[in-house]
């Protein structure tokens, strides 16, 4: 006993006693294998601490779907780019509305732009033209303002007594409407009064007027005419339209 006492070391020796090369290095790698995995598990809990940022959150400005289809992150303004006002690129705003052309109309060749007024004109009436039973009688409009003015159409046509009180009725419209008529300065057109000759009807005739009123197609102004001639019978009174 006391031999064995004396040649085994005690269990402290032992643990300091140098290991052998190929026991060296068994630890060596048992020790590497151990602490690189405990080194990255700590910085890696050091990294979220100090980023405050969950390790499966995305990076910063990544987007995802939004409610609606629309993307998070900044709010973007509702016009985008297009909306800065205009005069912050230095070009002027384009108005979308369209202004009133100043370029005057070309009325076709021969054609004026204003009707016939009762001021611009004056009457004059023919003689009775008689033929087969009938009666016609010219009644022209001469223009005597320094434009050319239009009308078309038929007048109102009227025998007045001295007093202004109406003989009869006023003409019927007789015969189609014709095209517009232009009339030159110093020009004329006119239209054609027609009734019958005396006796071919038992209607009788009606008193000779003292003037014609007459309204030009249009007008709400009467020229007047003095027109005694003028004999209308077996109520037979009408006009034509206007023409040249």
């Amino acid at each position: 006993m006391s031999s064995l006492s004396r040649t085994t070391p005690p269990p402290s020796e032992r643990s300091r006693r140098p290991l052998s090369g190929r026991t060296a290095r068994r630890a060596r790698t048992l020790r590497r294998h151990v602490l690189v995995p405990v080194a990255i598990a700590s910085f890696t809990l050091v990294a979220a601490g100090c980023g405050g940022t969950p390790a499966s959150a995305g990076p910063p400005g990544a987007t995802g779907s939004a409610p609606g289809g629309s993307a998070q992150g900044a709010e973007r303004p509702s016009g985008g780019a297009s909306s800065a006002p205009a005069a912050a690129t230095g070009a002027p705003e384009e108005s979308t509305a369209q202004e009133p052309s100043t370029t005057s109309t070309t009325a076709p060749a021969g054609s004026a732009a204003r009707r016939c007024t009762a001021d611009g004109l004056t009457m004059s009436l023919g003689r009775a033209d008689a033929g087969a039973g009938q009666i016609y009688y010219r009644l022209t409009f001469a223009n005597k303002s320094s434009t050319s003015c239009t009308l078309r159409g038929f007048p109102g046509v009227s025998l007045i007594r001295r007093d202004g009180s109406a003989i009869g009725v006023p003409a019927e419209r007789e015969g189609a409407m014709r095209e517009l008529t232009v009339i030159g300065p110093g020009k004329t057109a006119g239209v054609t009064l027609h009734t019958l000759n005396q006796g071919i009807k038992d209607s009788g005739c009606w008193r000779r007027p003292d003037y014609l009123r007459v309204y030009p197609p249009g007008s709400r102004e009467a020229l007047t005419l003095r027109a005694t001639q003028l004999h209308i019978c077996g109520d037979r009174f009408t006009t034509t339209a206007v023409v040249r």
